[in-house]
């Protein structure tokens, strides 16, 4: 939540937090929490990082939030996509999962 209080949002936390679990997963534990679901790569921007949409034949998986130790996420990834995405400063960043996982486990 800490990042809903320090930039703005376009959405609470809260309502992130029930469109994920509407259109995605969310992992809550006691060393990591993560929103995300699954989307297609090669989308728009504006599509990948609105969570209301949900896609078709995802490829992806898009990282909306994440905090704490997230190692024990790639172990435990519920539906294996070829890639995964993120935002860093407002940019979309896509990577192959395998060379991700690498680097975390």
């Amino acid at each position: 939540m800490a990042v809903y209080n320090r930039e703005p949002c376009l959405r609470t936390f809260q309502e992130d937090l029930e469109l994920h679990l509407l259109t995605g997963h969310v992992h809550s534990t006691p060393t990591y929490f993560i929103m995300g679901r699954p989307v297609h790569s090669e989308a728009p921007y504006d599509e990948i990082t609105n969570p209301a949409i949900k896609f078709d034949n995802p490829d992806c998986w898009h990282i909306y939030l994440a905090s704490g130790d997230i190692t024990a996420f790639w172990r435990h990834e519920v539906i294996k996509f070829p890639f995964v995405s993120w935002e860093r400063n407002n940019v979309l960043r896509v990577h192959p999962m395998d060379r991700v996982k690498e680097f975390y486990l």
